[in-house]
Order: C-alpha cells, then structure tokens, then sequence
C-alpha cells in the first residue's frame, strides 16, 4: 500500500497542467466508490461557529459564502463531470528527479466534480496573487489543453470560493496561534475589500 517517494522536486506550472489533463480523462468509477466533491461543503458551518472575527466580517463572508452557493448550483449543470484531484497544486504533484511520472499527493479531497475545481487554484496564483508568471500560466494551459480558467464566465465564482476556502483553514487555526489569527484577519480584510489585488498571504 504505501511506497516511499524517491528524491522529487514539486511540478512545474506545465507539469501541473498536464497531470490533472491525464487524471480527467479516466472513466469515471462506479457509483458509489468516490464522493461528489462539495467545494462549498464546510463553509457556513465554519464560518457560524467563528468568534474571531468581528460581526461585521463575519456577516459579509457569510453571506458571500451564500451568494457563491447559489451562483455555484447555477453553474454545475453545465460543467461535465470527473475524476478529480480536488486540490492540485505545485506541493501536491511532485517529480522525481530521476525521471518517471509526477506523482498526485494528498487525495483526501479526490472525488467527482468539475475539472474546473482542479484548475482553479494556480489560476487564482496568476491573477489575484501573481505568484506565477504570464509565461508559466501560458505553460499551464497548453499542458492541459488549452482551457484558460480566467476568460470563463465561472472563473470569480470557482475563484472566490478557493479563495474563502483558504481563508476559513486558516481561521480554524486561529484560536491556537497568534500568527494564524493575524493572517486570518489580514485574508478576510482581502475577501472583504480593504486590500487591493494583488495580494500577499502567508502559507500555513
């Protein structure tokens, strides 16, 4: 069942791509044997039982968390249906440095839904927080196949809700950690519009 990774490097932005562009094409597995993935799945009740936050934010994310549900359930009739990772980003594939394939980590949010959800993450590291370049975006793409999440009608919505998923982890840690509870704050005054684009968060 388990097998150490050898040495390994995280994927590049075209490895990242392609990874994802192998895993969407699978047959899709019986009923049954993985979940629909819920990318909203969590949030509001998180977000009710937040005392951090003063009422004021956390009514505003709240209500954003609703306003993307609905905007959500409109959208997902008409996206096709996959195998997929959940969370790919460059930490969770890696490389051998030896050659072979890259290797999907942390498939705990596997299931099926919307390839889309897998793309999500490194086009929101291109536009909202700039962490890659135009050239490794583009690179990104074309690996995949050349669907560019940020000229879709549905990137914000999809965009949004990682962003407020990455958000709410961090406020789960607040309580326990100083340093959270600072980047906690310093995220939800970016969701909420006090912090132009783009932004700075630090990891967790």
């Amino acid at each position: 069942w388990w097998v150490r990774l050898p040495e390994h490097r995280p994927a590049t932005p075209a490895e990242l791509g392609a990874t994802p562009r192998r895993l969407h094409r699978l047959d899709l597995p019986e009923a049954g044997v993985f979940p629909t993935v819920d990318p909203l799945e969590g949030l509001r009740a998180a977000l009710d039982g937040e005392t951090l936050l003063a009422e004021g934010d956390r009514d505003l994310l709240r209500d954003l968390a609703d306003r993307l549900r609905v905007e959500y359930r409109a959208l997902v009739p008409h996206l096709p249906l996959r195998l997929i990772h959940g969370h790919p980003w460059q930490g969770n594939v890696v490389v051998p440095l030896r050659g072979g394939d890259p290797v999907l980590l942390d498939l705990d949010q596997m299931g099926v839904g919307p390839p889309e959800w897998d793309l999500v993450s490194l086009a929101v590291d291109h536009t909202d927080f700039a962490r890659i370049t135009d050239a490794e975006y583009r690179a990104f793409v074309a690996a995949y196949g050349g669907d560019d999440m940020t000229t879709w009608s549905g990137y914000r919505t999809l965009a949004t809700i990682r962003e407020l998923r990455w958000a709410t982890f961090v406020l789960g840690k607040a309580r326990a950690s100083p340093e959270a509870a600072a980047e906690a704050r310093h995220r939800v005054a970016c969701l909420t519009g006090k912090v132009e684009r783009p932004w700075t968060w630090s990891a967790f």
